[in-house]
């Protein structure tokens, strides 16, 4: 589409207790990108949501001219290609070694974080239907994920000392399983990752995209 429908503003449909809408909020407020955040629930605004997002996949971000994008990942790929042009540094390194290690980085982030929310998934189903060694699985993966990025952070961040998207989508799913699941995050387990949590949520940019909604 080429044809501005949303008043010259990007629109970010979801809401903030998914990691991955908030690791897209936090990253735009970061770079000083201005957006309208459309606050639906895929489950509880259904009727609201279907002539924005028929698909009922959040994030979703609506660029100025209207165009729409799916999945987080390549979300925050558009977004980083914005504060290129904008002579900003972007989140991600555009290539080589560098940008292959945070990408690595941001996997394990989202291994941990997806194994959560499936958790989660399967604790809302009916008693009688959840599977507790599937669960035990997840649980497992999830662990695992966190507990690579743990030996990896040596320092204030996951890569170079110095901000970047791993750091952002570790810190949303650390905050996402503290909020929803917090029996799966003894505390203590992750020193260094809680240590990197709570400085990036008394950050401006995590401050402006709190969990609680």
């Amino acid at each position: 589409m080429t044809q501005t429908t949303n008043g010259g503003q990007h629109q970010l449909l979801g809401l903030y207790d998914s990691p991955f809408v908030r690791r897209v909020a936090v990253s735009m407020t970061h770079y000083g990108i201005p957006f309208e955040h459309v606050s639906l629930s895929v489950f509880r605004h259904m009727d609201a949501m279907r002539p924005l997002n028929p698909l009922f996949k959040v994030p979703m971000l609506m660029l100025p001219n209207g165009e729409r994008l799916y999945e987080s990942a390549y979300l925050l790929d558009y977004l980083d290609e914005l504060a290129v042009e904008r002579g900003i540094s972007p989140l991600t390194p555009r290539s080589g070694a560098d940008r292959r290690q945070v990408q690595q980085l941001m996997a394990l982030a989202m291994v941990g974080t997806e194994k959560a929310v499936a958790i989660e998934y399967e604790r809302k189903r009916p008693a009688e239907l959840q599977w507790p060694d599937w669960t035990s699985r997840l649980r497992a993966q999830m662990r695992q994920a966190f507990a690579m990025l743990e030996e990896r952070l040596d320092g204030d961040f996951l890569f170079a000392g110095r901000l970047t998207q791993a750091d952002i989508s570790a810190a949303a799913g650390i905050g996402f399983i503290r909020y929803v699941l917090p029996h799966e995050w003894p505390a203590g387990s992750y020193p260094a990752l809680e240590h990197l949590a709570a400085r990036l949520e008394a950050s401006e940019a995590f401050k402006a995209v709190p969990i609680e909604e």
